[in-house]
């Protein structure tokens, strides 16, 4: 399987999640909730495969 981990950061720099998954639709919807409280996010993605 491959996995993406998901690092999301406020604008300013402010760490606020970090996680993995192989469904790209499940990470949407958690970096959504997050997007309602602070709208600008920067999110990383990264091969997470080992």
């Amino acid at each position: 399987m491959d996995f993406i981990r998901y690092r999301v950061t406020a604008e300013d720099g402010t760490f606020l999640d970090e996680f993995s998954t192989n469904s790209p639709d499940f990470a949407q919807e958690r970096i959504d909730r997050i997007r309602k409280h602070r709208p600008d996010l920067t999110v990383t993605e990264t091969d997470d495969n080992h």
